[in-house]
């Protein structure tokens, strides 16, 4: 790009116009470098690591598959998986997933505790038998994967989206809170902002979750809409190949059917924000049905209130889910 500037000089107002033109001139050439900057800035992805408890339902399956097409878009870099149920073919079927994405070196980690009644899979089994090589084995546990990630990345820069229990989180809270609230911008958590019925009971881990949504040091949102959102009958349209689709396929005894989508809209939550889907409150309490309460507050903890109508949501979480990978 090239400038000309043209001074007229008098006597009167020499001085005046070689400081207006100098003025100019700067103007000209550091402003078209900082809207550079501040445009590159706004096009970074998100930073996610994504907690799972992938295996009796689908919608876990559904959400990653959201989540690759996002990061396949440049709006999120997916860190890490972390899987906080203990059946043994987690790992490798949440690899055939990568790798059917293209993904295959994203870290795995799991949960090496103890759970009162794991759950079972219609699925799991199946799709790790899809190509894949686990990027470490064995795999580790979830801690230290975290532990890892987290000590990897910039301060403030890492958002977790949890779609399953909170006991991986709960045990790198414990074990290391400076961490969380050096490298953590927000959590995400899938739950039902009342009395959830699951993700913060199961498994007798209610006194875990607790603990989480008490001391967790940075802003935590609570995603509890998608249980109207049926997604997933159009992954028919998609290939044999996909692991994706064969997930689905399994659980509904091999047919393709529609299941909601609580985990998909956290993810999209989590990487594109409010945005025009949801409503952001700051207001009232939340309560977990051992009578724990916690009052919300802005920029500490929130739940979403959804803005766009359930059809719509439709439209969005499928069109990502179908999203052939980037090849």
């Amino acid at each position: 790009m090239q400038y000309s500037v043209f001074l007229f000089y008098s006597k009167r107002n020499a001085k005046v116009s070689c400081l207006v033109a100098i003025l100019t001139f700067l103007v000209m050439i550091v402003t078209p470098s900082n809207l550079l900057a501040e445009g590159s800035e706004e096009m970074q992805p998100k930073k996610v690591i994504f907690e799972t408890d992938m295996s009796t339902d689908v919608d876990d399956v559904g959400a990653l598959a959201v989540l690759h097409a996002l990061a396949d878009s440049g709006e999120a870099e997916i860190l890490a998986i972390s899987f906080n149920e203990v059946h043994p073919s987690a790992a490798k079927a949440i690899c055939a997933i990568n790798t059917w994405y293209n993904r295959a070196d994203i870290p795995i980690g799991i949960y090496k505790g103890e759970l009162a009644d794991p759950d079972e899979s219609s699925y799991l089994d199946t799709v790790a038998n899809f190509p894949h090589n686990l990027p470490t084995t064995p795999t580790p546990n979830s801690l230290a994967l975290y532990q890892q990630v987290l000590r990897e990345q910039p301060d403030n820069s890492v958002t977790i989206i949890s779609v399953g229990f909170l006991n991986n989180l709960y045990d790198l809270l414990k074990a290391d809170p400076d961490l969380v609230a050096q490298k953590v911008t927000e959590l995400v958590v899938m739950a039902v902002i009342i009395d959830d019925p699951y993700n913060t009971v199961r498994h007798g881990l209610i006194d875990k979750s607790e603990y989480v949504i008490h001391n967790w040091p940075t802003p935590l949102v609570i995603s509890q809409h998608g249980e109207s959102v049926y997604t997933g009958s159009r992954l028919s349209e998609t290939a044999a190949e996909n692991p994706v689709r064969e997930a689905f396929y399994r659980r509904f005894n091999g047919q393709y059917k529609g299941r909601s989508s609580w985990d998909q809209l956290a993810v999209l939550y989590g990487v594109r924000g409010l945005g025009e889907y949801f409503t952001e409150i700051t207001e009232g309490k939340g309560r977990l049905s051992n009578g724990y309460e916690w009052e919300m507050k802005p920029g500490f903890r929130s739940y979403l209130d959804p803005k766009l109508s359930d059809s719509e949501y439709v439209r969005i979480v499928e069109d990502l889910m179908i999203k052939p990978p980037k090849r």
